[in-house]
């Protein structure tokens, strides 16, 4: 993987880890989303690849509205 997208999708794995509420969980894990679509739509990594980042992101939203909601 390059590590520009690397860099940038730990970052958004760290701001989703960080969101203070669920509604800025809500719009870091959409701008995650956004920016995984971009890789994909740019053909810059495997389908296999793709489907990983988004899966990472979805678990890293998961387990942090879990750990916001009582």
């Amino acid at each position: 993987m390059p590590d520009l997208v690397r860099t940038k999708l730990a970052n958004y794995l760290a701001r989703i880890g960080r969101a203070g509420d669920v509604h800025t969980l809500e719009m870091v894990q959409e701008r995650a989303e956004g920016f995984v679509e971009g890789v994909e739509a740019a053909r810059a990594l495997t389908s296999a690849t793709i489907e990983g980042l988004f899966i990472a992101v979805e678990e890293a939203a998961a387990c942090r509205r879990r750990e916001l909601t009582p």
